[in-house]
This record gives C-alpha cells, structure tokens and sequence, in this order.
C-alpha cells in the first residue's frame, strides 16, 4: 500500500500531520526537509506529498516544482499559515492538488487527502483509457483470443472470463487489504493486462498440449518481458507493467523472469498471481477439470510462503472459511465481502454488458460518484456477459441496447436465469424507449437513456436501487 510523505521543519507539526494520517487509516512517514523529500521520491510507495511552504532551503513550492519534473502525476498537498496566503493562488497554479491552512482540523487534512487522491486516481484513469483505447485494445483481444482454445471445458464450449473473474478476485483481495482507488485499479488493469505478452508466443507452443521441451519451456517463460515491453511506451501503465512483468515471482524467490523474492515483488503483482492460480484451478480447462474446493485450499496452503505471499495466502483462506469466496462446480464465487469481525462489509459489483469501453468509464465514475468504491467488470457482447454471470454475484448488471453477438432482451432473459438475484438495467438511445420497455416485461430493473444527462440519470437511478 502506497504511503504519504510528508515534510515540515517544525517536528510537533510534522509529528501531528503523520499522527492524523495514520489514525485516519492512511500509512504516513515523514521527512525534515524538502532536499530529504526529493531522495524519497524514487521510492515508489510514495503515493501522496503533503508539505509545508514555509522550510529553510528548498520551498514548498520549490518542491512542487521538483516533483512535477520528477514524478507529474504524484499529488502534492500544501500546508500554509495565515501570514502565507498570498502563496495560495501561486501554489494551485503551480499544479498543487490541494490546500491547508493552519490551524487546520484532523477532518480538514483528511478531507484534503481524499479529494487529492480522488482526483488524481480520475485523471489517471482517464489518461490511462485515452492510451488504452487505440493502442491496447487490438493486443489484448489478439491475446485474449490466442488462450481461448485452452480455455474451453470437456464439451468444448468456450468459457471465457478468466480475466475479467480474476481482476474482480484480485480488487476484492485488494480492497480487504485496505488500497486505495488508484492502487485497485492498476490491479484491476494488471488482471486484465498479466498474460498480453502471450500474442509474442508462437502458435505451435502456446496451443501445445503436451508437456513443454526445455526450450519451449525457457521460451514460454519470455511472456512476460514481452508484455513488458509492449506496455513500455506507455508511461501512465508503469503500475500495470510491473504486474504484467511480475506475476510469476514467486514468494520464495525461484520465479521469473528476474527471481524477485519476497516483498521486493510489487504488491499489485503478488495479489494477481494468487488471484490468477486460485482461478485457474476452480476452472475446467480442456486438459483437466477443475480442482475439488478441499484441493484448492490444500494447493493454497502448501504454496503459502513459497509460491504466494503467506500474508494475501491466509487472507484468501479466511475468506473461504466465512464464506465470501466459494468453489463450485461452475467456477469460483464471490460473495458480499466479509470484515474480520465478522460483519458483511458494503462491496458494489456492476458487470457491463456492452461493446463501447468508453461507456464503461462513465458508468464506473458514475456509480463511484453516487455509492463510492465500486468493482466494474466488463463483457463487451452477451457470450461474455453469460461467462462472467454463471457462478458469480453481482450488485448490478448494466447492458446496453446493442450488443454486436445477440439481441439485448434475449440476454436479458438468460441473465436472470444465471444472476436472479442481480437487478438489470438496460442502456438505451433517445427514440428506443419502447426497447426500454420490453426490457421490463423481461424482467428488466430499470432502464436509462444516454442523453447529456446519462451520468447524473444512472447515478440516480443506481441509488434508488440500492436504497429499495
């Protein structure tokens, strides 16, 4: 979990804003100077800056000048005293992501943090789909589509979802652990993202059945410096392209490509890797069946220390114990998030049934908006939707009107069937209201049209939903 850094001169000051930090649930350090702060910006837990403007040496503002040369996207909080005001319009044009005045209370600071975290975490996501969109989407399909022949059960019908089914385990892992919106989506990405070298595989190795040679074997094992690679040019997925080069590290220090050891593996990449492994034997596959859930716990604790992270390993095991994450013989299901004491803890799922990912970023950030953390999966046609619904539970399923594979209202009547418990909205167009309404004779929740006030419409609806 990514840390904020925090600078200031004066140590009861200092002391107390790391104080606040740390009770109000978010990992803090801090350092006297902003010359200390800036050999502390290599260091990637830094998540979040909050300092002081006033310091002997290097400023405030100074330092904010240094981070965005150095780190453009690190959000950088400014504390100022009354006789300092005349810093504040200079400051937030500089780029500081907020400001606080002293004397400040523990809820101003607080509120501050969150905001600056919010904001950042939306840009990124935005900057992230705009390159995401036109350069990825191609080498994730190709990708997605090279395993599909070993993602088939024994009757040869394609499954599908691994996935999206291991970024929604690996964000639940992720939000038990307390990260923070940014932090889940790099998970979430990396998920989605881990096995995208695999378009640089040949053929005649990547659909083999039969057991490797040691030179297919070494050759495999280049999947993830080529996913690496492909992600380079992109600068706002450096989260993401660690998980896709890290996920098979191994705990214990004999995975690869690079025999990381221990916490020295990106925490992102240790979630997905055990996320990866646990879907991986809940599903058929056309070489095996699946794993019995009594082997799957028995694989997870023998592996626990040694393949896995023994932390996220016992996490895992406790959330089979109380029951949020079952086996079944349909694959792995998520239930409603359990906390350590015991008591169900909020968890809004929402599965997206629709071709456009730009749709999707909206429904994300509008239910964000109107219900806060929220975990999205995406199925852009309905064989993917009935994938990801067969065996998993889900607050919400949103689909849209046109779906490039099969009618929407004939999906809508197979999805009540594998998710009847999950309310369906259906997406629409101005002018096909009456689709609308024959999605409620089939059982449809609701429905919303994508006019200019889409975001702000779904957002309301979502929330009468949920409060019915």
């Amino acid at each position: 979990m990514s840390s904020i850094l925090v600078i200031d001169d004066e140590p009861v000051i200092r002391d107390l804003i790391v104080e606040i930090l740390v009770d109000g649930g978010h990992p803090a350090y801090s350092v006297e100077t902003a010359k200390d702060a800036l050999a502390e910006l290599e260091n990637s837990r830094v998540g979040l800056v909050v300092s002081d403007i006033v310091m002997p040496g290097l400023s405030g503002l100074e330092l904010l000048d240094l981070v965005r040369e150095r780190r453009p996207s690190l959000p950088v909080i400014l504390v100022t005293g009354a006789g300092t005001q005349a810093n504040l319009r200079e400051a937030l044009s500089r780029g500081a992501s907020g400001i606080v005045m002293k004397p400040f209370s523990h809820a101003e600071l607080l509120h501050a943090v969150a905001n600056a975290r919010g904001r950042a975490a939306r840009a990124e996501r935005e900057l992230r789909e705009r390159l995401l969109a036109p350069t990825l989407a191609s080498a994730l399909a190709n990708a997605i589509e090279a395993r599909d022949s070993g993602l088939e059960d024994n009757r040869g019908s394609s499954l599908g979802g691994h996935c999206e089914r291991m970024a929604v385990l690996a964000v639940r892992i992720g939000e038990h652990l307390g990260l923070w919106e940014d932090e889940l989506e790099t998970i979430r990405l990396g998920a989605i993202l881990h096995d995208v070298g695999k378009i640089g595989i040949p053929d005649r190795i990547l659909l083999k059945s039969d057991p490797f040679t040691l030179e297919e074997a070494a050759l495999m094992r280049t999947h993830p410096l080529i996913g690496d690679r492909l992600l380079y040019p992109l600068g706002a997925l450096e989260g993401v392209r660690k998980v896709v080069r890290s996920h098979h590290e191994r705990w214990d220090g004999t995975g690869y490509p690079d025999g990381l050891e221990g916490e020295d593996i990106p925490l992102a990449a240790r979630i997905v890797a055990i996320a990866d492994a646990i879907e991986a034997m809940s599903a058929d596959r056309h070489y095996r069946r699946h794993r019995e859930p009594e082997e799957i716990v028995g694989e997870l604790r023998c592996g626990s220390g040694g393949q896995w992270d023994p932390v996220l390993t016992q996490l895992v095991l406790e959330m089979v114990e109380v029951g949020e994450l079952a086996f079944t013989p349909e694959g792995l299901v998520l239930h409603a998030r359990k906390a350590h004491g015991g008591g169900d803890v909020p968890t809004f799922s929402v599965l997206f049934v629709g071709p456009d990912h730009a749709d999707v970023e909206l429904a994300r950030e509008a239910i964000t908006d109107a219900l806060g953390r929220v975990v999205v999966a995406h199925a852009p046609d309905g064989g993917r939707a009935a994938d990801l619904c067969r065996g998993s539970s889900w607050s919400l399923v949103l689909v849209d009107r046109e779906l490039p594979d099969r009618d929407s209202i004939e999906l809508i009547d197979e999805l009540r069937g594998l998710a009847p418990d999950a309310p369906i909205v259906m997406l629409t167009d101005i002018g096909s209201e009456q689709v609308a309404l024959e999605a409620f004779r089939h059982g449809a929740a609701d429905y919303v049209v994508k006019t200019d006030t889409y975001e702000t419409e779904l957002a309301a609806r979502v929330r009468a939903l949920v409060q019915a």
